[in-house]
C-alpha cells in the first residue's frame, strides 16, 4: 500500500498545509498530497482523508473550522467549538495568545495562560486519535516510530556569584555585608575570593559529571547582554567567562540568551548573539529568551532575522505544564504574515523557579510532578525539556539537586 494519502478539502490554505504537514509528515511519517478535485478524490485508490464539511460515509472524515481557511486573526475563539485538527492549529499556532486580554499577562509582560487545561500534550494525544482512525480503515499504513528523548537546558544568567567580578562590584557588595552586618555572607565571600571555597554558582562540573554518566543532551543558554535592573550578568569580555564558555561547549551546546533589555531594542539581539559567535567561534542557532519572555510574533520574528533555527522559550514562568499543548519540537507558524517559518520551537515543561518560587512545592512533592510529567510525555514518546539554572544548586536551593537528579530517573 501507498505510504502517500490523499486528502480532500474545498480550499488549500497555508494553515491546512501547516498543519497536515505536522499531523501526517512530522508526527506520523506519512507524505499526503491535497486535492479540491472531488472527482480525482473519488476514483483514487491511494488511502484518503476527507477534510471539508461534508460526510462521506466511506472515508475518514475529519471536519474543517474556518480559522483554517481563512487569514485573518480573530478578536476571539470558542476553542472548545473547534474540531480536532482546528484545535492542534489554535494550539501551535499560539492563536490564544494573540487575542488573550491583559489581564492573561503579568507585569513583565509573560503569558499566564486561559482556562484551557495545559496538563496535557494534547496536541500529541489527538495525532495519536487520528492515526487510529487511519489505521482502522489502512491497517497496512505503517506510522514512524516516535522515541522518547530527554533534553536537560540551563540557563546561566551569571556565572558565577562572587567571582571574577569587577573591582568595583566586588568590594561594592562587600561593603554592602559589612554595613548590613551580614557577616556569615562576608565570610563566604571572602573563601570563595581566596580560593579556600568554590563559588556556590559554580556547579558546571557537577553538571557535566551527570550529564555524560547518563548521556543526555544538555544545552546551557548563555547571557551576555549589558548589566541592566533584570540583566545581572559578567561582562562579556570576561576572559575567564569566555574561558568557561568555550570549556563547556567541548561537552554541550551552547545557546544565547537574549537580555531583558533585548525586548524592547532588537539591536540588542544581534549584539549579542554577535558575542557569543566571538567567543565560540560558532554560528549561534539555539536561544531562550531570559525571564522566559516571549511576545508574539515580534520575538520570534527577530530571532529569524538574526538566523536562531531553534528556540526553548516555549513554557511557562509560573505554571508548569503545556503552553504549546505538545511535547513535540514544531515549526512556528506565523499568524501575521500566515507562513510556516524556519524556526523550531522546543517546549519545556517545568523551570525550577517555578516549582520552588512559584508553586511553592516542597524538593519531595516538585520530584513527583517531575515524574508525573516525565510519564506523560513517555506516553506519547515525545520531548521531556526542563529548565535548571546552574545558579539554583546551592545554598538554600541545596536540597533541589535531589529534584534536578530525580530527572534521571526511568
Amino acid at each position: 500500500m501507498s505510504q502517500t494519502i490523499l486528502l480532500f478539502t474545498e480550499k488549500i490554505t497555508n494553515r491546512i498545509h501547516y498543519i497536515f504537514d505536522f499531523i501526517l509528515c512530522y508526527f506520523s511519517g506519512i507524505d499526503y498530497k491535497t486535492t479540491t478535485d472531488f472527482n480525482e478524490f473519488n476514483q483514487s485508490d491511494l488511502p484518503k482523508i476527507n477534510f471539508s464539511n461534508q460526510f462521506l460515509d466511506e472515508e475518514i472524515n475529519l471536519e474543517v473550522d474556518d480559522i483554517l481557511i481563512e487569514n485573518e486573526i480573530r478578536s476571539s475563539i470558542n476553542y472548545n467549538s473547534l474540531h480536532e485538527v482546528g484545535k492542534c492549529f489554535y494550539w501551535l499556532s499560539r492563536y490564544e495568545e494573540y487575542n488573550s486580554p491583559k489581564e492573561n499577562f503579568d507585569k513583565h509582560n509573560r503569558f499566564l495562560g486561559s482556562d484551557l487545561d495545559y496538563s496535557q500534550p494534547i496536541v500529541d494525544i489527538i495525532c495519536y486519535e487520528i492515526q487510529a482512525k487511519i489505521k482502522a480503515k489502512y491497517p497496512e499504513l505503517n506510522f514512524k516510530q516516535r522515541v522518547f528523548k530527554q533534553i536537560n537546558t540551563h540557563d546561566v544568567d551569571y556565572a558565577w556569584k562572587y567571582l571574577h567580578h569587577s573591582q568595583k562590584i566586588k568590594f561594592g557588595s562587600i561593603g554592602k555585608k559589612l554595613i548590613k552586618g551580614n557577616l556569615a555572607e562576608f565570610k563566604q565571600q571572602f573563601n570563595v575570593l581566596n580560593r579556600k571555597q568554590k563559588d556556590p554558582y559554580d556547579t558546571f562540573d557537577y553538571l557535566k559529571n551527570l550529564a555524560q554518566k547518563h548521556q543526555i543532551e544538555t544545552i546551557f543558554f548563555w547571557l551576555l547582554g549589558d548589566y541592566s535592573t533584570f540583566d545581572k550578568n559578567h561582562n562579556w569580555e570576561n576572559k575567564e567567562q569566555q574561558k568557561l564558555i568555550k570549556e563547556i561547549s567541548t561537552w554541550a551546546k551552547i545557546g544565547i540568551h537574549p537580555s531583558y533589555q533585548s525586548n524592547n531594542d532588537n539591536t540588542l539581539l544581534t549584539t549579542e548573539i554577535n558575542r557569543l559567535q566571538i567567543i565560540t567561534n560558532s554560528d549561534v542557532k539555539l536561544s531562550r529568551q531570559h525571564f522566559i519572555k516571549l511576545q508574539l510574533p515580534i520575538t520570534y520574528q527577530q530571532l529569524l532575522i538574526n538566523q536562531i533555527s531553534e528556540d526553548y522559550t516555549m513554557g511557562f514562568a509560573h505554571k508548569i505544564g503545556f503552553r504549546a499543548g505538545t511535547s513535540t519540537p514544531y515549526k512556528w507558524f506565523d499568524l501575521t504574515t500566515n507562513q510556516q517559518t524556519l524556526l523550531t520551537i522546543y517546549p519545556f515543561v517545568a523551570m525550577d523557579v517555578t516549582l520552588k518560587n512559584y508553586l511553592k512545592l516542597t524538593p519531595k512533592e516538585a520530584i513527583q510532578e517531575l515524574k508525573s510529567l516525565k510519564q506523560t510525555i513517555k506516553n506519547v514518546n515525545g520531548t521531556f525539556i526542563t529548565l535548571f539554572h546552574q545558579s539554583n544548586l546551592n545554598e538554600e536551593w541545596l536540597e533541589w539537586r535531589k529534584v534536578y537528579e530525580s530527572i534521571f530517573n526511568d
